[in-house]
């Protein structure tokens, strides 16, 4: 936990401090247009959690706050997390011999919502880096979890590119790859992901 906030810390610190620099010596009119962002991730997990929960995905939904026209932005975003069982979470209808009959699933789903604040930094006007830190918190219905720990710590690195919509200047797509880790002491759960991210400007 403590390598995790340190990391996060010295992560910020260099986005901060090179979009700082990259602001003072350039002369880029960056919008400072507030975006609200939908995105929707897949991928696969990584580490101990990777045997049970091999599949991971995403929705989010995501704020960005440009700082005064500079390629940097404030980010705050949350959303619904997931991690699939070995051979798949199948829900399908079933029957008995005495009547009785219903909706049924086979498999199990590790969800989380987290809540996350982060900077983003335009490294070119398409091209990005950006890092999200914040709580994760465990809404698993079963008691069969991989570790049951209910709140965690949780951070993401990313980078992407910014893929501009013709039919809109106030909208674009970004496209990105990412690392999501929950520590715990147990092994807690981590993915690579590659996520799409459609923005409107607000």
């Amino acid at each position: 936990m403590k390598k995790a906030l340190l990391l996060s810390a010295i992560f910020f610190g260099v986005v901060y401090s090179a979009g700082a620099q990259y602001y003072n010596n350039s002369k880029n009119d960056y919008s400072s247009s507030v975006k609200f962002g939908i995105g929707l991730s897949s991928g696969f997990s990584t580490g101990p959690v990777s045997a049970a929960f091999p599949e991971a995905g995403a929705l989010s939904f995501k704020f960005e706050f440009p700082v005064a026209k500079s390629p940097l932005s404030v980010l705050l975003s949350t959303g619904y997390t997931f991690f699939v069982s070995s051979g798949g979470y199948d829900i399908g209808f079933y029957g008995s011999e005495f009547g009785v009959s219903g909706y049924g699933g086979d498999g199990q789903v590790a969800s989380f919502i987290p809540i996350e604040a982060g900077l983003k930094l335009k490294i070119t006007p398409r091209v990005f880096i950006e890092g999200d830190a914040g709580v994760s918190f465990n809404i698993n219905y079963y008691s069969s979890d991989y570790t049951g720990q209910k709140t965690a710590f949780v951070y993401s690195p990313a980078v992407g590119y910014s893929f501009p919509l013709g039919f809109s200047e106030r909208q674009n797509l970004d496209l990105s790859l990412l690392y999501e880790n929950r520590p715990e002491a147990g092994g807690g759960y981590s993915q690579f992901a590659a996520r799409l991210v459609w923005n409107f400007g607000l």
